[in-house]
């Protein structure tokens, strides 16, 4: 216990706490993100109504201003779409279909380019100059042109999949298209580290290739990651956002945010704009309050700038 105690203080102490309590925006940043994960998270027993209830869906309901605006209900605090759904409650469940999709892409992403990156920077060789040229290649393509290429791959090769296996295959088209960042990121700090002492004498005591990179590179290399991966998030929700308001996201009937925008789009012209306005206005902070939390990172964690 007084060791616990002793590691929160020696945290509380560190110049990553101090960075973060300085840094007033960085504050703002996080408790808007900490409010939409547990207003996300937290849909089944905060939201004033399920989407997913067709009993609770009212047709009659449908196209509903918000409550401050005459013809509104304060049941309905934000209005209600086309299908009678309370808008407030459909972009705190798509808000959670975005944040799920989005961290599960990242972390597809971080376990291909961290492999790869491993095997590339320690092996070198042939294996290096496939891998890196692999990359290359692909970073010749915009990121949302990869995923729309993988997606439509997935969904050709099995027509009439379930929406299950549908959000399967955006997660994967989205992680698939950002692997390169840390396979190349990973690469360069692999070798580096390769050089250092502690890789040579885990060497001469006879450990294995497999047992110096994942239990002795990989610990040294993991805060860049970090850092690419906070941002690669806002990256991923965006891309998530942009499929689905393509229609080929994630399913109609588990709407996320970007699929609620490109609802919403078809009636803005015809005065329903809260429809659009609420989730784009989510959607927006969300990425934005990430990315700043992800600058933050990067920056009290760079030595060079301390």
């Amino acid at each position: 216990m007084n060791a616990y105690l002793l590691r929160m203080r020696v945290f509380l102490a560190s110049d990553l706490v101090y960075s973060f309590k300085k840094s007033k925006l960085t504050i703002v940043a996080t408790v808007l993100t900490l409010i939409f994960i547990v207003g996300a998270f937290g849909a089944p027993i905060l939201a004033p109504h399920d989407p997913y209830d067709l009993n609770a869906v009212n047709l009659m309901d449908a196209l509903l201003p918000p409550a401050w605006i005459e013809g509104g209900s304060w049941s309905h605090p934000l209005g209600t779409d086309n299908q009678g759904r309370d808008v407030l409650s459909t972009i705190m469940y798509g808000t959670r279909l975005s944040l799920i999709v989005g961290l599960s892409s990242v972390l597809l992403a971080m376990v291909i380019g961290i492999v790869l990156g491993l095997v590339s920077g320690y092996f070198g060789g042939f294996a290096d100059s496939v891998i890196m040229r692999v990359a290359d290649i692909q970073l010749t393509f915009p990121a949302i042109l990869v995923a729309l290429l993988v997606d439509g791959v997935i969904r050709a090769a099995a027509q009439g999949t379930s929406e299950n296996l549908a959000l399967a295959s955006v997660v994967f088209a989205i992680g698939l298209s950002f692997w390169v960042q840390y396979a190349r990121t990973v690469r360069g700090s692999t070798l580096i580290e390769k050089g250092k002492e502690y890789v040579m004498a885990a060497r001469v005591l006879g450990l294995g290739a497999s047992t110096i990179m994942w239990r002795h590179l990989l610990r040294n290399i993991m805060t860049p990651v970090l850092v690419i991966g906070t941002i690669n998030l806002a990256l991923a929700i965006v891309a998530e956002a942009t499929l689905s308001f393509l229609g080929v996201g994630i399913p109609s009937t588990q709407p996320s945010l970007g699929t609620l925008i490109r609802i919403g789009n078809d009636y803005i012209f015809s005065g329903e704009w809260w429809i659009t306005l609420f989730p784009a206005s989510v959607l927006g902070l969300l990425v934005l309050s990430v990315n700043l939390l992800g600058d933050w990172l990067r920056d009290a964690l760079n030595p060079r700038i301390k």
